[in-house]
């Protein structure tokens, strides 16, 4: 279908350049219906309000989507989505560097007359309204009770009222005692909901991320990700305390809102299933200046359900713990390995490792020494003669000829040998003309067939060198 090439000639929003299907379907769900709904929507907030059912937002591609259709229909061309990606992320960068709280700039919220100013959404912010703040205040911030009114300038009988109690400008819902809140990016805030039972020396803390929307306050029963501050000590690194952890936040928000009222997602035709639950160490919420969270330490998608398994579940603390014990047990392989290769070179007299190309390439320098190598078995010749490979990097390929007694019953595989160098095979040899010849010393079983078992070293083995 033939997109429309200038805003007019936009009918449907599937009419706008980069809004498909599933991009329409979107919208709608936002309540934007319409190509001029397009034009007046707020890209930002429309992201910001946009959730899976797991309550995460969709990938930023979707922003950059937003983006590229309300410029089209406000007279830009129709440039593909991905135009939009470098400005998007500019946009971000500078609002978080400028100290934006909420994407909300204070001032556009601020009483004329007390100077008292509340964290509300852009929306309301517009020339349409005019804001009046009644109650108490601290810093310059609404505190305590009060109450937050827009009225539509042309139609004063229509306005938006938040009444009851404010935390450093933020409008908290009830039940409010106790909770504190602190705005912490682009019309985003936290709730601090107070202390989760204590668990294996750990004294945290939950706190819920709300965005508002349109007319709305963030509500912490309507949540973005519920944060379990002051988690850390080595308890987390055993996954069933980490998951009791992530848990009891869920619970303590259930206790609050009730099950039922937190699957109704009201910024989505989908119902909630899980609640995104996060452990950081800091007690207070760090971000980068993308807006990223600084710190998480546990993490995953709890099921609002009973008795149903956490989701996109991940551990760095268990994660850091078996890689240091998985570097620990490779160092001691390492050195075991190390222990052995000198208790097999000892006794056969084996002073050096050479590898098989390099003996190839000059054996009279190691003519009649015993020197340690590693081959694979390539043909056996006889009961006292086998064709071996030497090993060496990937796609490094060079035969010998291998004498002694007992090869006659060898099984394929690798080996590291002690081996004596006997010089090279006459032309006429028919089964290897002029190649290496190496006597049979003494032969050491690899499991794997580079012999990573046995050389995997502290140190690795070199030509020439003493193992």
């Amino acid at each position: 279908m033939a997109k429309a090439r200038y805003a007019a000639e936009a009918k449907r929003l599937t009419d706008i350049p980069n809004i498909g299907k599933a991009a329409a379907a979107d919208l709608v769900a936002l309540g934007i219906h319409t190509p001029a709904d397009v034009a007046r929507m707020d890209p930002f907030q429309a992201y910001d309000a946009l959730r899976d059912p797991m309550g995460q937002r969709h990938d930023p591609c979707v922003l950059d989507t937003f983006m590229a259709a309300h410029d089209f229909m406000n007279g830009g061309p129709p440039h593909p989505w991905w135009h939009f990606t470098p400005q998007r992320k500019a946009l971000l960068a500078t609002a978080l560097a400028a100290g934006l709280a909420a994407g909300v700039q204070a001032a556009e919220h601020r009483d004329p007359a007390s100077g008292c100013t509340v964290m509300a959404p852009s929306y309301l912010a517009s020339n349409d309204y005019i804001f009046k703040y009644e109650g108490a205040c601290r810093d310059g911030l609404a505190e305590g009770k009060g109450k937050a009114i827009w009225t539509l300038r042309y139609a004063s009988s229509k306005r938006e009222e938040w009444s009851g109690r404010f935390s450093a400008g933020v409008f908290v819902p009830e039940p409010s005692d106790g909770v504190r809140a602190m705005s912490i990016g682009r019309e985003r805030v936290l709730f601090d909901l107070g202390a989760l039972p204590k668990l294996q020396g750990m004294s945290p803390r939950l706190a819920v991320e709300a965005t508002s929307e349109l007319v709305r306050y963030p509500d912490p029963c309507q949540p973005d990700a519920l944060w379990v501050l002051q988690a850390e000590g080595p308890a987390l690194g055993q996954d069933d305390v980490a998951q009791q952890l992530l848990r009891s936040a869920a619970d303590k928000l259930k206790q609050r809102c009730g099950a039922d009222r937190l699957r109704i997602f009201e910024r989505s035709t989908s119902e909630r299933s899980h609640l995104r639950v996060r452990a950081v160490p800091q007690p207070q919420l760090e971000m980068d200046t993308y807006g990223n969270p600084q710190g998480v330490l546990v993490e995953a998608s709890v099921p609002l359900a009973a008795g149903q398994p956490l989701e996109q579940y991940g551990n760095q603390v268990a994660a850091q713990i078996r890689q240091r014990q998985a570097r620990e047990e490779r160092e001691q392989a390492r050195q075991a390995n190390a222990q052995r290769l000198k208790a097999f070179a000892k006794p056969a007299g084996a002073a050096l490792w050479v590898s098989v190309p390099t003996l190839a390439q000059n054996p009279f320098r190691y003519q009649d020494q015993v020197v340690l190598t590693a081959v694979t078995l390539d043909e056996v010749l006889d009961p006292k003669r086998a064709r071996v490979t030497g090993l060496r990097g990937a796609g490094t390929y060079q035969f010998a000829m291998l004498e002694g007694e007992g090869l006659g019953r060898w099984a394929p595989g690798a080996r590291v040998l002690a081996t004596r160098v006997l010089g090279r095979l006459p032309a006429t040899d028919e089964h290897l003309p002029s190649g290496l010849r190496l006597q049979l010393v003494a032969e050491l079983r690899c499991e794997e067939l580079d012999c990573s078992d046995r050389l995997d070293l502290l140190t690795p083995v070199r030509d020439g060198e003493a193992p």
